[in-house]
């Protein structure tokens, strides 16, 4: 798969979390990820949709692991 395939699954999971689907974006998020692991963003994203879920130790995990790969980005704070 290639990064174009990532950022698709991106909009997928950001179209769940609008609508609600919180548990449903967490996949698409989860499948990005898998695609590309550097992306800050698929993280940052995932992280909303745990803490939604009220997840919060993953989604600090993810919010965690966005810092690392991207430190100077406020959102992932």
């Amino acid at each position: 798969m290639s990064s174009q395939d990532a950022l698709k699954l991106k909009d997928l999971g950001n179209q769940a979390f609008q609508a609600g689907k919180f548990e449903e974006a967490v996949s698409f998020f989860t499948q990005a990820i898998e695609i590309n692991p550097q992306d800050h963003v698929f993280f940052s994203n995932r992280s909303g949709s745990y803490s939604s879920l009220q997840k919060y130790e993953e989604a600090l995990e993810d919010a965690t692991m966005c810092v690392a790969l991207k430190p100077d980005w406020a959102k992932g704070y």
